[in-house]
């Protein structure tokens, strides 16, 4: 294990080659994926069909076809990834951060309108029913499941169900910090046991709304709706609960779940190859790269830190690190947090690379890729730069 785990580490910080597949349209619209998968309108769920041609439909590209000839490009793939590579850094100068005040030592003015606004956001937590978040979950573990799930985006046919539960943990976990209200604490604590109920039985560290097969397809580059984005908002949430309520259930439950999708990357990689991997992140994947980091910042376990940069998508960073502006065509609410990652591993490892690739993404949004509405896409994809209006009808 240990040899495989150094064999990963060199590939990611030597091997020219690795992560030369990119796309400049790799994810569709989660608003109009959902509008299709909820329409009863047969007639314009046909139209839209034919207007986005299937084999190119928030699918993975497959063994056989891939969507981009990278060759086409005019970057050569091997500069980019070298751009990306682990550069001496000093893991000492997080502490040279400012630190943001804890949510535990704000309170709102009640009657002021960002205090009205808070105590909106708590009755809404307060409503959500602990069964039915948790439905779900217990079916994957093949537990009971009393209740009603809840439909939407929890709905057991969505194939993303289980990522509201996550943002319901992290969005509790700061609300109690902010507030301490006794009754929110005690149902969000009641959401992470039944969460680690779920955990336990399945006994291998996995923890979802859905099974295991969803990462059998992903990893076969094959048809499935983004899983890791998913996990994505699981982990974060039991890390907010760890962070901000002080739960060590859920520190442990987020990492068992590490340990069991370091085993799955790392599985892939061995089997296939690492640019194997790398072309499964051409699947949106949410912010992992981040969530590990900031687990890595807790644990200090170097098997986080390597499962977070496996995570760094090396085609998009590479732009970034060259100070490319190649936006025009991404999917922005894939890439995103994947510079936040980015950003992040410069806070924990004092890697300046990252640092840079972190303020030149920001200075191209801010200056070139905004509206003046604040916004920076349409339908969650950037455009060209030199005319940010043209999707306008």
């Amino acid at each position: 294990m240990l040899l495989l785990e150094l064999c990963l580490l060199a590939c990611l910080l030597s091997a020219p080659a690795l992560g030369k597949e990119c796309t400049n349209a790799v994810t569709q619209s989660h608003t109009l994926r959902y509008q299709l998968w909820a329409t009863k309108n047969e007639t314009w769920k046909a139209e839209m069909r034919q207007a986005i041609p299937l084999d190119g439909y928030h699918l993975n590209p497959n063994e056989s076809s891939t969507w981009v000839d990278s060759s086409r490009d005019g970057f050569q793939w091997a500069a980019l990834y070298r751009g990306t590579k682990s550069t001496q850094g000093d893991p000492a100068v997080g502490g040279n951060f400012l630190r943001e005040v804890s949510l535990h030592d704000v309170r709102l003015d009640p009657d002021s309108r960002h205090g009205r606004a808070q105590q909106t956001n708590l009755e809404y937590l307060l409503m959500l029913d602990v069964d039915r978040l948790a439905w779900s979950f217990r079916r994957q573990a093949g537990l009971p499941a009393p209740g009603q799930p809840y439909g939407g985006w929890e709905s057991p046919d969505m194939e993303l169900r289980g990522h509201f539960v996550g943002h319901y943990m992290s969005a509790s976990a700061k609300m109690w910090a902010s507030t301490h209200n006794d009754t929110l604490h005690q149902k969000m604590t009641a959401v992470v046991d039944a969460l680690s109920v779920c955990q336990k039985k399945m006994g291998n560290g996995y923890l979802s709304a859905f099974p295991t097969e969803f990462f059998d397809r992903f990893e076969s580059l094959k048809y499935v709706w983004a899983p890791y984005y998913t996990i994505h908002k699981i982990m974060a949430g039991l890390l907010d609960q760890y962070t901000h309520a002080g739960n060590s259930q859920a520190l442990q439950m987020v990492t068992w779940m590490a340990g069991y999708f370091g085993n799955r990357v790392r599985n892939v990689i061995a089997k296939y190859t690492i640019e194997r991997h790398w072309s499964s992140l051409n699947e949106e994947t949410g912010g992992m790269n981040d969530v590990l980091y900031n687990l890595y910042s807790i644990t200090g376990d170097p098997k986080h830190l390597l499962l977070a940069h496996l995570f760094d998508k090396p085609c998009f960073l590479g732009y970034l690190a060259v100070q490319s502006d190649n936006l025009s065509g991404f999917h922005a609410n894939t890439h995103i947090p994947i510079v936040v990652g980015a950003q992040r591993r410069f806070e924990v490892t004092g890697d300046e690379l990252y640092k840079k690739i972190g303020m030149y993404f920001m200075d191209i949004v801010n200056s070139s890729h905004s509206y003046a509405t604040g916004g920076t896409s349409v339908n969650e994809h950037w455009y060209h730069v030199t005319y940010s209006d043209g999707p306008r009808k």
